[in-house]
């Protein structure tokens, strides 16, 4: 109960901001900047293994609510969902566009700036992999679901599907999620199947 009212309180705050900027307050995009930029930074790094690409997401969500902050409608749902929404269209369309020529995701460029930080964790390192080798509308589920932590009505908001639909993209990525690491890394511990992303263990 506590961490649904301070889930709707965080929504308020994040409405008046979408509000204050549509407005023209330079201070309230800069504290909706610090509070949701790392929650569209994660989505798009985990939708496309990619520092530099989830930088660019970020930058063109903030770009788009700075142009459209006033077409946030409440009734609709969520601040953050709507946040989200932005992130996966600019996302799948990026997505879309470097893969014009080949099926390939984005190459992995951690290791080419230097920054081994972003899965210095082995076991993120092998879900990251595991990730992009779904379907993208598992993906995109588990990822608002499982790591952003997004109710079912708020993914079902962003993603323009009904709540059944969310929920079936979960369970069906998760067993999917669950079969490779059974496939790439069988060991006696092994995660619950369709068990949620943050309860799941990879093996080393």
């Amino acid at each position: 109960m506590a961490r649904m009212a301070q889930s709707d309180e965080e929504d308020r705050v994040d409405a008046r901001l979408l509000a204050e900027i549509a407005a023209g307050s330079e201070q309230a995009f800069v504290e909706l900047y610090r509070r949701r930029h790392n929650d569209i930074y994660r989505f798009a790094v985990a939708m496309a293994r990619s520092r530099s690409f989830a930088q660019d997401v970020v930058q063109e969500v903030f770009l788009n609510v700075l142009e459209n902050a006033g077409r946030f409608d409440r009734a609709k749902g969520s601040a953050r969902a709507w946040l989200c929404g932005c992130a996966r269209h600019l996302t799948l369309d990026r997505l879309r566009l470097e893969r014009r020529w080949t099926d390939e995701l984005p190459a992995d460029d951690s290791a080419q700036d230097g920054d081994e930080r972003l899965f210095a964790d082995q076991r993120i390192e092998r879900l990251q992999a595991a990730l992009a080798r779904l379907p993208v509308e598992y993906r995109e589920a588990l990822v608002l679901v499982d790591l952003q932590e997004l109710g079912y009505a708020e993914a079902a908001v962003v993603l323009d599907c009904p709540i059944g639909t969310v929920r079936s993209r979960l369970h069906r990525g998760r067993l999917a999620l669950a079969a490779m690491f059974e496939e790439r890394a069988p060991c006696a511990e092994r995660a619950d199947v369709g068990a949620p992303l943050q309860a799941r263990e990879v093996c080393p």
